[in-house]
């Protein structure tokens, strides 16, 4: 059934903190107006955040839980995020158009990069340049909305005047203490010069700086160099998952 009680809505998802990053952030005023949210049994939840274009899907509980959520979702088409024991429960209910096997890190022992001071806040007044260098490349920005701008953690690097690299977050909550590291990206030409990874690193300081617990981020499985990158950074891998556009295959009457 649908719920907006914020309260049950938040012991669900303690039960699994570092896989509900992003789901505790939604429960922000700011962000709680562009979630559905559906419960089942004791522990199962499902959210579908409408704040992004892509209506990001995110379900958990025990694998009879997320079925029975999996069923009962209005929504044909959204990016699908499950855990492995999940992936069952989406059997000729959903399919995925192209899945990305994932893995969820989160920062363990912070090891800053040294030339932090090279990257520089990005706001919102800077929105014109951010989605320009997002257009430079295929997949740049897939999950960024202006908004996440608003937050004040995202960081760019720059070379001659220009916008080359940028990180930021996707959520972040300081209520809830958790905040998801994301819409990472470097334009093609100043590939391989660690821009990423010193945006990313004054990400996570400012994210510290501002006492938030639990930072973590999503990255390709067979992305190899970023996993690196990011290991150099502190991050270690929690477990891994599978993402992606999905489609809805039949409903159950």
């Amino acid at each position: 059934m649908t719920t907006t009680d914020r309260a049950e809505i938040r012991r669900r998802l303690h039960a699994d903190r570092v896989w509900s990053i992003y789901a505790l952030a939604d429960l922000d005023p700011g962000l709680f107006p562009l979630c559905n949210w559906w419960i089942c049994g004791d522990g199962g939840l499902a959210l579908v955040f409408t704040g992004i274009s892509i209506l990001p899907i995110f379900v958990m509980g025990s694998t009879e839980e997320a079925r029975s959520l999996l069923e009962e979702l209005p929504v044909e088409r959204g990016y699908l995020n499950l855990r492995d024991e999940h992936l069952s429960a989406a059997d000729g209910l959903y399919q995925y158009e192209e899945p990305h096997r994932m893995r969820r890190m989160v920062v363990d022992d912070f090891r800053p990069r040294a030339h932090d001071a090279e990257a520089v806040p990005v706001g919102m007044e800077h929105l014109a340049e951010v989605e320009a260098l997002y257009a430079t490349g295929d997949g740049g920005g897939v999950a960024f909305g202006a908004f996440q701008l608003a937050t004040g953690f995202f960081r760019g690097v720059r070379r001659g005047g220009e916008l080359v690299a940028v990180a930021g977050v996707h959520v972040v909550s300081r209520a809830e203490g958790v905040a998801g590291v994301g819409n990472v990206f470097t334009r093609e030409d100043w590939r391989g010069h660690g821009l990423a990874q010193i945006a990313t690193s004054a990400v996570v300081a400012g994210l510290i700086d501002a006492r938030i617990p639990t930072i973590g981020l999503n990255v390709e499985l067979g992305n190899l160099p970023a996993i690196a990158a990011y290991e150099r950074l502190g991050f270690r891998t929690a477990f891994e998952y599978q993402e992606g556009a999905a489609r809805r295959k039949n409903r159950i009457a």
